[in-house]
């Protein structure tokens, strides 16, 4: 595999015997860095966690039943440091490059997975979402990504972030291939009624740029003919509560996960992941059973949102992917502005696929995400499919 996009880290040729009529026979994919695969290490996207950290004895679950299906391994792809960051860039690694759009961000923390597809060096590859890893490096990338339902798929052979909001997710650049991962990545739906209404959350269109609104208005439209719409607000007193109760939540779940590595080994982390575990270490108990309170309580609203044939519609970032050049600062309240539509799906374990919309020449990629219900994930696939034919 030639690779000058900086995507990937490792080439790999593994694939099991399978015959020419397997679900994803002549389907080539790659594997984000924090998910093992036998004889590799995974790094993390951290040096120190390399260098501290044996081969996998086995691989993760998830790429077993993907190579039983008939797919073929070609490579680990570079990813965020310790997954902790939605934007792409490595201060250990480097950035990969964006094929849509080389002078701007390629979204992460699974970005090389991303990269992957949108430059054709893997037909589809796995990726892992916490707090947006997959949706917005999707967004970015003009490609297909999904988040499943939290538990959905096995996160054994995976390195963790935050426990409770961690999932294993995918991209693909045909749709018709994206659906066939998922036949054999997921379980059954709960319920086999098809998604008929669609639920717009006002607030998560408000926060939009004035481009990205303009760009999302042909989509609503089709939305609209094909959906039984309404619009939906949860009003700014919850999302300014579920964002705080959330940044806890995954700061107290990431040093749960690695405050002991850190503690031992000392890593020299990046600045603003520096700065996220930095936070992490002063979170409570206290903090978090506030945040587990507050997710136990919103649920009840939450679900009275979906019915069983309901989705909701978002986009998937308020703003195309910020430039290269960039300062800190910007970027950091960017990242920021992006939860209010990576939350909703992270917090309440929610399924969510992020559909690339069509743009003029030139101009940036965007996405528009559609979210089920939970254990919904084959029917919102399904949904986006009919979908898509008609954007």
């Amino acid at each position: 595999m030639t690779d000058s996009f900086a995507a990937t880290t490792v080439s790999l040729d593994i694939a099991h015997e399978a015959g020419a009529d397997a679900p994803l026979a002549g389907a080539s994919f790659v594997v984000k860095e924090n998910i093992d695969v036998e004889g590799c290490v995974s790094t993390n996207g951290q040096p120190t966690w390399a260098a501290s950290h044996a081969p996998a004895a086995m691989h993760a679950p998830v790429v077993d039943r993907l190579l039983a299906a008939g797919a073929r391994l070609v490579g680990k792809a570079h990813m965020d440091e310790m997954a902790y960051s939605l934007l792409g860039a490595n201060a250990h690694y480097g950035t990969p490059i964006n094929p849509a759009a080389p002078d701007r961000h390629p979204g992460g923390s699974s970005s090389g997975s991303a990269v992957a597809v949108a430059a054709g060096l893997a037909d589809f590859a796995l990726g892992t979402d916490t707090a947006g890893s997959c949706r917005a490096p999707a967004a970015f990338c003009g490609i297909f990504g999904f988040r499943s339902s939290h538990g959905a798929i096995s996160a054994n052979g995976v390195v963790p972030l935050a426990e409770s909001l961690d999932v294993v997710g995918w991209f693909a650049r045909d749709l018709d291939l994206f659906a066939r991962v998922g036949d054999a990545l997921l379980p059954r739906d709960l319920c086999g009624d098809a998604l008929e209404e669609a639920a717009i959350l006002e607030e998560s269109f408000a926060q939009c740029d004035e481009e990205t609104r303009a760009a999302m208005e042909p989509a609503l439209a089709v939305v609209a003919q094909n959906f039984s719409c309404r619009e939906v607000s949860l009003g700014e007193a919850f999302w300014t509560d579920a964002l705080r109760h959330f940044r806890n939540l995954q700061a107290y779940e990431a040093w749960r996960a690695h405050g002991a590595w850190i503690a031992a080994a000392e890593p020299k982390f990046g600045p603003g992941v520096a700065g996220r575990f930095d936070y992490a270490a002063t979170v409570t108990k206290a903090a978090k059973a506030e945040a587990d309170a507050f997710r136990s309580a919103a649920r009840a609203r939450v679900d009275a949102m979906f019915g069983p044939k309901t989705l909701l519609v978002v986009p998937t970032t308020p703003f195309a992917a910020p430039r290269l050049d960039e300062g800190e600062e910007e970027l950091d309240r960017k990242r920021y502005s992006m939860f209010r539509t990576f939350l909703f799906a992270s917090f309440f374990g929610l399924p969510q696929i992020s559909l690339p919309l069509s743009q003029p020449a030139g101009a940036p990629p965007l996405g528009i995400s559609l979210i089920g219900p939970r254990w919904s994930d084959r029917r919102l696939i399904a949904a986006a499919r009919g979908l898509v034919e008609r954007l």
